[in-house]
């Protein structure tokens, strides 16, 4: 259960300092508004593209959204450091064959540099409970993002939190 819940990569709740939405304009190609929107729409993108690597459940797709020192913090469990630990537990998620995730990202926020951002998502994941029933939990959250010397969005700090409500997805 606890690499099912684990799994739920697709959600973060921190903010990134320094972040803003592109209202500013420090006459910087890069914190024009227009440029910012560019750099939101292609991270909402890259996380929509990550959300359709788990869906084809290979990890080594997966992991690659991740930078080398992410962490990722999940509900009452320690912290894991770096791509070996998330490795491990995304193997351990897809070994279980009812196990889903999907997620979709509602607004992005990129740094005035334009080389860091944040998501704001919400995600579903289905697997089954300790019972054995199939059980579906929709989650809300944060993913911060950095780009890396090649200029790829990565994930840096990825956590989970559950919706107190349904949210509804559209069918992936």
């Amino acid at each position: 259960m606890r690499t099912v819940a684990a799994f739920a990569l697709a959600t973060v709740v921190v903010a990134t300092a320094g972040c803003n939405s592109g209202s500013s304009n420090s006459g910087t190609a890069s914190s024009t508004p227009s440029a910012s929107n560019e750099e939101a729409a292609a991270l909402m993108q890259v996380s929509r593209d990550w959300a359709k690597a788990a869906e084809s459940r290979d990890v080594e797709r997966v992991v690659s959204y991740w930078a080398d020192d992410a962490i990722v913090l999940e509900v009452d469990q320690p912290a894991l450091i770096g791509k070996a630990a998330i490795r491990g537990m995304v193997q351990g998620a897809f070994q279980n064959p009812q196990f889903s995730i999907t997620w979709e990202p509602e607004r992005a926020v990129i740094s005035q540099a334009g080389d860091m951002g944040y998501l704001i998502e919400h995600n579903r994941m289905t697997f089954p409970d300790p019972t054995g029933k199939k059980r579906t939990v929709y989650g809300k959250g944060v993913t911060i993002w950095k780009k890396d010397a090649s200029g790829n969005w990565k994930n840096v700090v990825d956590i989970f939190n559950t919706s107190p409500t349904q949210r509804v997805l559209p069918p992936g």
